[in-house]
């Protein structure tokens, strides 16, 4: 494993822990010795592979679970809630939640909709206030109407997917390659809905491949169709493990940036001269982000 892998998979590791622990104290300090990192370089990896600093990034998180909560169970004890979130006081549950989503707690809970809200639609919730260097996008391309064969999975484990049957699904793109007809375009996975967090058992992933013209194949029978749009496309280099950080990157630092938004369709990701989703070695993956002027 290269150092940028070896670097992503201890991000990864402190990622995990966040996500395990985030009704706990959580201090960068204990997070960066979890992950074998000194706090400074631990940190500044962080917000490299991340798009957001550490700290930041726990408040986002607890700052959607409690309003999830809320949401779910509008008479929940504010206080309560708070604390299962882990903050320490009422009071500073209530300043950092209004500041985040420009209601109070009592508010939120009579008026959810009216609450600040994400870019995601199906993590509403999840508002992201960037700072610092965005990550560069590839490209801004326009692409024509395409079809997508597909076949789907389920399931992400420490934010990977595929993670529990990686040689199968590598089997099953190679079997889609050695068709009479293979994709004329890419291969390529997607979420047709955003995972909720990192262990999200019940996400559904299609994968498949990209045509130009639909056609007949036993491969798979369901297919999608793409619109003619607008994509930004970003690279990730490395590991397939560790896309997640990159998509992470993508919606939590740079859309916030861009003088972009997101148009209805789904974002997906296209694997270059790469079959073996259990090949380790050094990758190129494109993610496609669909998008309009803002």
């Amino acid at each position: 494993m290269d150092t940028q892998n070896r670097n992503r998979a201890k991000i990864a590791k402190a990622a995990q822990y966040i996500e395990d622990n985030l009704s706990e104290g959580l201090r960068a300090f204990d997070i960066a010795r979890y992950a074998h990192l000194s706090p400074f370089h631990f940190q500044r990896l962080f917000s490299a592979y991340m798009g957001e600093p550490v700290s930041q990034y726990i408040a986002a998180r607890r700052l959607e679970k409690a309003a999830l909560g809320l949401k779910e169970c509008s008479n929940a004890n504010i206080l309560q809630l708070a604390l299962d979130s882990g903050f320490q006081s009422h009071s500073a549950f209530s300043k950092a939640f209004k500041k985040q989503f420009g209601l109070s707690p009592s508010a939120f809970r009579n008026t959810p909709d009216a609450a600040r809200q994400g870019i995601a639609q199906d993590r509403q919730f999840l508002v992201s206030t960037p700072s610092g260097k965005a990550i560069e996008v590839m490209d801004v391309i326009d692409l024509e109407h395409f079809h997508f064969q597909f076949r789907e999975s389920s399931g992400t484990h420490e934010g990977q997917f595929f993670r529990q049957n990686d040689q199968d699904i590598g089997q099953q793109f190679s079997a889609l390659l050695a068709k009479d007809s293979p994709p004329d375009m890419f291969l390529m996975s997607c979420f047709p809905n955003t995972p909720q967090n990192l262990n999200d058992a019940n996400v559904p992933i299609w994968f498949g491949g990209a045509y130009s013209t639909q056609i007949d194949s036993d491969w798979s029978h369901a297919w999608r169709h793409f619109d003619t749009g607008t994509w930004a496309v970003f690279e990730h280099w490395g590991d397939y493990r560790f896309l997640y950080q990159t998509w992470n990157q993508i919606y939590r630092n740079w859309l916030p940036h861009a003088d972009y938004v997101l148009r209805d369709d789904i974002p997906f990701e296209s694997y270059v001269a790469a079959s073996d989703l259990s090949n380790q070695s050094r990758q190129l993956t494109l993610i496609y982000i669909p998008i309009r002027k803002a």
